[in-house]
């Protein structure tokens, strides 16, 4: 973002953890103020406009398109919904030289878990560009009113699909297959906020880089198959 570097968000390692790490360049958001209003009011299908106006503000990618509705829920870093501080202990176990969970120095965001297989599970998560500190609570309050009424706002994301797995696992009845999926919340910060506080869904417009994540052209198409399935069956595991 403005030639700093906004996230550390990972390593080339496929049995390596996942994880994200918020840097300096971290610090605002990124819009199309054409259609701000557009997304303000929130859009039900891919708009082909929409997406034009968000292309021109995007590193030149292969995305894969995705509309999503999302109910996010905020985690407490260190506690009972944050991966970091369990899921990725309970795989791979604690780290080594420091004996602490890993801290991604952000307040995030989960969405439910899909349960892919027996042995692999689909997280997700929604990372800000800012801390909530910064959020304007007027305008917080304003989307809280607008979600009251029925309105469904729509967040933009840049996202990444990470599948991870430790090389060797002594349960094998576990899940021992990560599959996680993040979204750099890039605008929709009051919403995703507001969204979480009101426990009430809104929309999130998805800007999947399929060449970016540790992941295959074989997994992100069966990515999109798992959440089209579930956007239709409401197949999630809320924590």
């Amino acid at each position: 973002v403005d030639g700093k570097q906004a996230y550390h968000i990972g390593n080339i390692c496929n049995t390596c953890t996942f994880f994200f790490e918020r840097l300096e360049g971290a610090n605002k958001n990124i819009s199309a103020d054409a259609i701000a209003g557009t997304l303000q009011l929130g859009i039900a299908r891919l708009d082909e406009s929409v997406v034009a106006a968000l292309t021109n503000i995007l590193p030149n990618e292969k995305y894969q398109m995705l509309l999503l509705r999302v109910l996010p829920q905020q985690v407490q870093l260190g506690g009972a919904g944050d991966y970091f501080s369990h899921e990725q202990i309970a795989l791979w176990g604690m780290d080594g030289f420091w004996g602490l969970p890993h801290s991604p120095k952000i307040q995030y965001y989960r969405l439910p878990d899909i349960v892919l297989s027996a042995t692999e599970r689909l997280f997700q998560f929604v990372v800000p560009m800012f801390p909530a500190s910064w959020l304007n609570s007027g305008q917080i309050q304003a989307y809280v009113n607008a979600i009251s009424d029925g309105c469904e706002p729509t967040a933009v994301a840049l996202s990444i699909l990470d599948v991870k797995a430790p090389a060797d696992c002594e349960d094998e009845s576990a899940v021992t297959s990560h599959w996680c999926l993040t979204h750099y919340l890039l605008d929709g910060h009051h919403k995703m906020q507001a969204s979480a506080q009101q426990h009430a869904p809104i929309t999130l417009l998805s800007f999947l880089a399929v060449a970016q994540g540790i992941s295959s052209d074989t997994d992100i198409s069966r990515l999109v198959s798992v959440l089209a399935e579930a956007a239709h069956s409401g197949a999630a595991v809320s924590r």
